[in-house]
C-alpha cells in the first residue's frame, strides 16, 4: 500500500515564479532520494501539496515541511491509503494556478481566487481537485 497526505499552506509572502522554481527542484531532489512522489500546486500564496509513499518517510517529510520558514498556518486535509501511486515517476509536480486560464471542472475556485482552505471541510474534493492533474497530464 502507498500512504498518501494532502495539506495546505499560506506563504509567507507572494511568491515570484523564480522562488516556486526553487521551491519545486528542492523537492524534486529530496523526494527523489526518498521515493516520494506528489504534486505541488501554488495560488495566489497559498499552497496545496499532495505526498504519496511510505508512511513513515511521508509522515517524517511532512514533520519537515510543517517547520518551513516559507509558510505558515499547515493544515492536514487527508490521509489515507492507495493500491498505486497518482503520480508515479513524478518526484513532484508543480501547477501554478495563478497562470491556469481554463479548468473545466474547477472553473468556479479558479475563477472565485481559490484559497484553497476551502478544501479543508471536503476532503475527497481536495483529493480529486490535484489528482485532476496527473489525469490531465496522461
Amino acid at each position: 500500500m502507498i500512504f498518501y497526505l494532502i495539506y495546505v499552506s499560506s506563504a509567507i509572502r507572494q511568491m515570484p515564479e523564480e522562488d516556486l522554481l526553487i521551491l519545486l527542484r528542492q523537492s524534486q531532489a529530496k523526494n527523489c532520494d526518498l521515493d516520494i512522489s506528489g504534486m505541488l500546486l501554488y495560488k495566489g500564496g497559498n499552497f496545496m501539496q499532495m505526498l504519496e509513499g511510505e508512511e513513515k518517510t511521508v509522515r517524517e517529510l511532512y514533520a519537515t515541511i510543517k517547520n518551513d520558514e516559507r509558510h505558515k498556518n499547515v493544515l492536514t486535509i487527508i490521509t489515507g491509503n492507495l493500491k498505486e501511486r497518482n503520480f508515479i515517476g513524478w518526484s513532484m509536480g508543480f501547477q501554478n494556478m495563478d497562470k491556469v486560464a481554463d479548468l473545466q471542472t474547477y472553473d468556479n475556485y479558479i475563477k472565485d481566487n481559490l484559497t484553497l482552505y476551502s478544501f479543508k471541510d471536503d476532503a475527497e474534493q481536495a483529493y480529486e481537485f490535484i489528482t485532476h492533474f496527473n489525469a490531465s497530464n496522461r
